[in-house]
């Protein structure tokens, strides 16, 4: 009966990291493109957090089944078990590999915004046509002609 929560466990686990790797899809996809919609980016990433909690959840079950069975990852010792294990190792590596796409986009979407705040606050202050009392700041240019009649 252990055994079978085990496996039971794995599956779980896997599902979950499985689910994971979609939402990371998303999120990758969302931040590719120029304008991000952050209503939809924070519901990804509230959809995110919570599976990351759900899979840490299987993982400590995981490893109280393990202690109570004697066993351990990878599991060499069970086939069905090894191989459940491989594609949670797997989904893994895949799910760091889009986390560190992520990281990377967001990163340059930083930069970005970085750079049109600099722009904006450089834009202001050069040059104004007018001061906070409606007259212009510009020196009258050219010749002055005094001409009476």
């Amino acid at each position: 009966m252990k055994m079978e929560n085990l496996r039971s466990i794995l599956l779980k686990l896997q599902d979950s990291l499985g689910e994971l790797e979609a939402i990371l899809v998303e999120e990758v996809n969302q931040l590719r493109r120029i304008q991000i919609n952050p209503v939809s980016l924070q519901i990804v990433s509230d959809s995110k957090s919570q599976l990351l909690a759900t899979i840490t959840h299987y993982d400590d079950l995981r490893k109280q089944q393990e202690k109570s069975l004697h066993l351990s990852a990878p599991y060499q010792q069970n086939a069905r078990f090894a191989s459940y294990w491989n594609n949670i190792t797997r989904k893994v590596k895949n799910s760091n590999e889009l986390n560190i796409k992520i990281y990377e986009l967001l990163e340059l979407h930083m930069q970005k915004t970085d750079n049109l705040k600099k722009l904006v606050n450089n834009a202001g202050a050069t040059s104004s046509l007018y001061s906070q009392e409606g007259q212009s700041n510009t020196p009258p240019s050219g010749k002055v002609y005094n001409i009476s009649v």
